[in-house]
Order: structure tokens, then C-alpha cells, then sequence
């Protein structure tokens, strides 16, 4: 027999005549295990040490500094479902609670009927959730199978999604840095907010301020209406920065300031604006070395790198091609209704062997292109794109009566692929003394691509020579 899954925890918080509040939901909170804070300190103190699922908040006789208080437990408790308690003197406070993050309010006096149908509601919420994030977690850990640097930092994404803590995402281009931010972003309890990405290498210095922080009418020229700035659109979301390594000192500033805060002012105006919103940066630079050049500041460098995760390129995790090739197929047969659900032997043995320069986002691309070419439910070699040919040397089987005298006589003679192409590089080489543009030419490759082996293997002429 399965075990009863455990009582939801009900938070009441009011500043007066606790007693009455809660004894008009008595009834309807049966199953449920309720705790009461008198004050809001008290209330983040609890949160701080319980898992909170819903919190009823009377803002009835509220001092007007605590009205934040929607706001703390949204940043301590992202998770936890708000329902505010008001009367009709408190109904601008009510929608500003609604804005930072609270579900919805109920009139006081409260009848029991209405109280119970809140809780009912928010309590399925809460399980759907918990179902759904369970369910991608499946997903996630499944797209990322044999790879044992993927899991480990899906495991740690999984572990700090639920908070607000800021993220470093770090890794060479194309690694797919948004898309794990998006994977923190929808495995948050920030779900319902936007996820906002920012290019900040391609914000203009002089723009920097007005995108981010927005501006009001006539405060530059060209300023022909008010405009809401990134940093508001992404609350109670996840702002995305990447390319944060690009931003200049001026930037910088501007941002350490807005992350030190967590208010702003649109350019033009006097009133301080707060928001909740999380921040996750991006970088394909080192910014330790930057920071140590002077080139980054390191006070905005410690205040993104509460955590990091490193993504490893693509080439150093070939065990998540095929279920990434998987993804790319479904994604692009939706996306030009197309029905192609196999790869040929040949083909897959091409995007095995690939390194991969761009990373996840190349191969995304060679995936499109190839779903694109598709004339059947099947990937062929003919629909790769034709570079991953020109940069292949040993993936194909000897043709020639003259090649195919080199094959081995018994099992003890088979040499690793690695060793045929080194061997058959060095015997290109010295036969054609070594003239590298002409071994590439006649390689069918690329001279990069046959440098890059050269390195690999030490067959430079002075190795040759020692």
C-alpha cells in the first residue's frame, strides 16, 4: 500500500484577531497542517525553517513599510502560493500584491465555502507543478544519459532552480547556455514569469541604461513615449544575461548598481522602482582573467558568481549526441511538418565522428538542414551538410584495389582508427614534403582541419625529423 503523501503546511499571517480569521476556514482546512505568525517577521522566520505551500496574508491594518512583505516571501519561498485577505480600504494594496507574485485576494469577512475553493485550487496547483517538474526532470536526465559532466551539473541545476540565487553560465559558444538557462528558469517556481534574454554584446553603450532600465517621454531625444525596461518586463521571472563578458566599464557599473539594490530608475524620472527577478549571466570569455587584466570588475564578478556551472563543449560529451539528435528531429519535423523519425548508419557514423566547432548549436543546425533535405522518414548521408565531407579522413571504408591491399590479414594485425589516420597522414606528408596545403588538397580537408591533426598527432616536419 502507497504511503499518504504529507500534509500541506497552510501559513496564516495577520497582525489582529488571529483567532477570527482562521476560524472561518476551519472546516475547509482539515488535512492540511496550519501554522499561524502574528507578525511578519515571524513569518519569514518560519518560512526560513518550513516548506510553506500556501500563505494566507491579512494585509488588514498592515503598516505601509511591511506591504513588502509579498515580495520577501516570493524571494525566500518562490514556491510557496499567496492568497491576500483584504477589505475594500485595502484594495490598491491587494493589486500591488498581485503584481509582486500573490495569486489572488479574498474579501473579508471570508465565508468558508470561498476558503475552501482558494485552497482546493492551490493545492492542485501546487501537486501539478510538482508532477510537471518531476516529469522534465525524467526528460532532462534522459537527454543527458552516459554523460556524467551533464548529469552532474543537471543535478546541481535541479538543486538551485528552486531558489533565487544568482547563476554564471560558462562555456565555449554554442554549448547551449540558454538553454540551460531556460531548464533553471522553468524548473524554478518562476515558471510563470518571463524568461527575458539580453544580448549584452549587442546593446549599444549609450542604449545600455534605457533597454535595461527603460525611460520615460522626452527624457533623449527620440524618447517619443514612455518605455518599460527589460529589468521590469523580466519580474517575477529570470533575466537572462548573456554575453555578459562584453559589457563596458560604464555597463558594468550601471548593473552592479541595479544588482546591489534591486531597484532602479527609468532614465528621466525620480521614483525608485523595485522588482523580483532572478539573474542569470552568460559568458563564453574567462572573466577571472579579465577581471585580473581590469577589463571586468570583480565586485560585478562575485556578485554573478554565486553559482557556476561550467558546460563542457560538445566534443567532450559525444554520449548525448543521439538524444540530441532525437530532440533536433522532433523539433524541426513540427517546424516544417515533416515526419522523420530514423538516422541511416551512414549518416549516424558521420554526426559521431564530427567535432562539432559551433557545438550543440551546430549540430541543431546540421539537424534543420537534414530534416529540411529529408525525401524520406529516414536522415541519409546525402542530406548532411557537404562540409562534414570535406573535414572527414578515415570514416569510410577503403575503395581501391590499392588501398585495399593494406587491409589487415587477421584479427591480431587491426590497428585503431586513430593509428591508421596518423600513419596515413605522416606517409601524405612525406610524400608530399611536407606541403601542407597541398596534403589538405589531396586529403580532401581543410588545412585548419589538417593542422589541428598535425598538433595532434606531433607529425610537424621537426618531429619528423628527431
Amino acid at each position: 500500500m502507497a504511503a499518504a503523501p504529507p500534509k500541506k503546511t497552510i501559513l496564516f499571517v495577520s497582525l489582529n484577531a488571529l483567532a477570527k480569521t482562521t476560524a472561518a476556514g476551519e472546516g475547509a482546512l482539515s488535512g492540511f497542517h496550519v501554522i499561524e505568525a502574528r507578525s511578519p517577521s515571524q513569518a519569514l522566520s518560519l518560512l526560513e525553517r518550513e516548506k510553506i505551500d500556501i500563505v494566507f496574508l491579512d494585509i488588514e491594518a498592515m503598516p505601509a513599510q511591511e506591504m513588502d512583505l509579498v515580495h520577501y516571501i516570493k524571494t525566500r519561498s518562490p514556491h510557496s502560493e499567496i492568497v491576500i485577505l483584504a477589505t475594500m480600504n485595502d484594495l490598491d494594496a491587494a493589486t500591488k500584491a498581485l503584481r509582486n507574485g500573490a495569486s489572488f485576494y479574498l474579501m473579508k469577512p471570508v465565508r468558508p465555502a470561498d476558503m475552501k475553493a482558494a485552497v482546493d485550487k492551490l493545492s492542485a496547483k501546487v501537486d501539478n507543478f510538482e508532477e510537471y517538474r518531476e516529469l522534465e526532470q525524467r526528460l532532462l536526465t534522459d537527454l543527458m544519459a552516459g554523460s556524467p559532466a551533464m548529469q552532474k551539473l543537471l543535478k546541481l541545476a535541479i538543486k538551485i532552480a528552486p531558489t533565487s540565487s544568482t547563476v554564471l553560465l560558462t562555456g565555449e559558444s554554442g554549448t547551449g547556455k540558454e538553454f540551460f538557462a531556460r531548464i533553471i528558469h522553468h524548473m524554478s517556481h518562476r515558471t510563470d514569469g518571463k524568461f527575458v534574454p539580453v544580448n549584452c554584446g549587442a546593446i549599444p553603450d549609450t542604449l545600455f541604461e534605457s533597454e535595461l532600465f527603460g525611460h520615460v517621454k522626452g527624457s533623449f531625444t527620440g524618447a517619443d513615449r514612455d518605455r518599460v525596461g527589460l529589468v521590469e518586463e523580466a519580474h517575477m521571472g529570470t533575466l537572462f544575461l548573456d554575453e555578459v563578458g562584453e559589457l563596458s566599464p560604464a555597463a558594468q557599473v550601471k548593473l552592479l548598481r541595479f544588482l546591489q539594490e534591486r531597484s532602479f530608475k527609468r532614465i528621466g524620472e525620480n521614483t525608485q522602482r523595485t522588482v523580483n527577478v532572478r539573474i542569470i549571466a552568460a559568458t563564453n570569455k574567462d572573466l577571472t582573467a579579465l577581471a585580473g587584466e581590469g577589463k571586468f570588475r570583480e565586485d560585478l564578478f562575485y556578485r554573478i558568481n554565486v553559482f557556476c556551472l561550467n558546460l563542457p563543449p560538445l566534443r567532450d560529451r559525444k554520449e548525448t549526441i543521439p538524444n540530441l539528435i532525437k530532440l533536433f528531429i522532433h523539433k524541426n519535423n513540427e517546424r516544417v511538418e515533416k515526419n522523420v523519425s530514423k538516422v541511416s548508419p551512414a549518416a549516424e557514423a558521420l554526426l559521431a565522428n564530427y567535432d562539432y566547432p559551433g557545438n550543440v548549436r551546430e549540430l541543431e543546425n546540421i539537424i534543420e538542414h537534414a530534416v529540411v533535405l529529408s525525401e524520406t522518414a529516414e536522415i541519409t548521408e546525402k542530406d548532411l551538410p557537404e562540409f562534414m565531407f570535406r573535414n572527414r579522413l578515415l570514416l569510410e571504408g577503403p575503395r581501391t584495389s590499392k588501398l585495399a591491399a593494406c587491409l589487415p590479414a587477421d584479427e591480431a594485425d587491426i590497428a585503431t582508427l586513430e593509428t591508421m589516420e596518423r600513419d596515413y597522414i605522416r606517409g601524405a606528408l612525406g610524400a608530399l614534403q611536407y606541403n601542407y596545403s597541398e596534403t589538405a588538397r589531396k586529403l580532401g580537408i581543410s588545412r585548419s582541419t589538417l593542422w589541428r591533426k598535425v598538433r595532434e598527432y606531433k607529425l610537424d616536419k621537426a618531429a619528423a625529423a628527431s
